[in-house]
């Protein structure tokens, strides 16, 4: 009888260890998540519900981890949105990003995203400006 408990917890403890609960996503739905966060993003940078009419109105900040280390890119937003919710919610995703990429060893090309010179605004939508001189 004892080696029947015994089996049993162990068997019960075996099955609970390899209970697929959040922690255990697959890594299509960490995808799903981490896209579902950009789009959050997007949505309050007011890149694309805001006219460009100023340069000054806009501002931009690193966005993204890369697997080897620095961002992924640049996001642009407006100045008129809640600041402080806008990059709490950016650090928020490139925290998940690295841990997305720590989770499941993703590699990827250990260049630098070169931060733009400024923002300009072109057709009533704001735009990067990169220094192209020589």
């Amino acid at each position: 009888m004892k080696k029947l408990s015994f089996i049993l917890a162990t068997l019960c403890a075996l099955f609970m260890s390899c209970n697929n609960d959040e922690s255990n996503n697959n890594q299509e739905e960490d995808v799903q998540k981490l896209e579902k966060m950009y789009q959050e993003i997007v949505t309050l940078s007011q890149v694309n519900s805001q006219t460009c009419t100023d340069s000054k109105d806009w501002d931009f900040t690193a966005i993204g981890a890369k697997a080897c280390g620095g961002p992924e890119k640049f996001i642009i937003y407006s100045k008129k949105t809640n600041t402080a919710e806008f990059l709490a919610k950016v650090k928020t995703y490139t925290d998940a990003k690295a841990a997305f990429n720590v989770k499941w060893n993703v590699s990827s090309t250990c260049d630098v995203p070169v931060p733009p010179d400024g923002i300009g605004c072109v057709e009533g939508k704001p735009v990067f400006l990169k220094n192209t001189a020589f």
